[in-house]
């Protein structure tokens, strides 16, 4: 059963603001030329209290940031979407989970990326 539409804007809103929170750790992860093999990014699940930490290389991260749908998950947390995504890949320390339907479209359109690409393009 496809979740309603409230709750789809609900768990796209927390996982983008948990995504905004993940920009900013790479961010520093670049400007310091951290020599950690894997950079501790937070979960982007739906559970806006989820404190769980994936570690991660900057490649993976970007990889998952490829596609403003697409969000990195601790194992299982992938049921705070509540219907509002799928999981596309499991891999060994995270499963990358895209975001479908009303929930997808809202994190497209809050992305900052695909923003500032939008008004660069203008």
């Amino acid at each position: 059963m496809e979740p309603d539409f409230l709750t789809q804007e609900r768990v796209a809103r927390n996982d983008a603001l948990f995504r905004e929170s993940n920009e900013k750790i790479a961010d520093v992860a670049e400007s310091i030329e951290t020599d950690l093999p894997r950079v501790p990014f937070i979960c982007e699940c739906a559970d806006r209290a989820c404190t769980q930490i994936v570690r991660m290389t900057l490649e993976e991260y970007e990889e998952v940031r490829s596609d403003p749908r697409t969000f990195v998950n601790v194992p299982g947390h992938q049921v705070a979407a509540q219907g509002a995504g799928v999981v596309v890949e499991e891999r060994e320390r995270y499963n990358i989970v895209r975001k479908i339907g009303h929930a997808g479209d809202v994190v497209e359109r809050l992305d900052e990326r695909s923003t500032s690409a939008e008004e660069a393009a203008s």
